[in-house]
């Protein structure tokens, strides 16, 4: 089963594990490159999954990890301003 990120309001860090739901949390309004080094401290120190190469989140199994799409338009978004 692989690890999947998702957004949410209120929580009380910017990446949080859900081991119930296999899913990781992010804090809605996150910078993205905050979101990211977060998540590959999370994925390969805490879950042990190999390192991506770049920006490349990969799952314990070695899939990809997906981010959702609202951290990604936020970030192309900042990037157009």
């Amino acid at each position: 089963m692989c690890i999947h990120v998702r957004v949410a309001t209120d929580l009380p860090a910017m990446v949080v594990w859900d081991p119930d739901e296999v899913s990781v949390l992010v804090a809605r309004g996150a910078h993205l490159l905050d979101v990211i080094r977060e998540l590959r401290a999370l994925l390969t120190i805490d879950l042990g999954a190999p390192e991506g190469p770049g920006n490349v989140l990969l799952c314990y199994c070695g899939t990809r990890v997906k981010l959702p799409a609202e951290l990604l338009t936020r970030a192309v978004a900042a990037q157009a301003c």
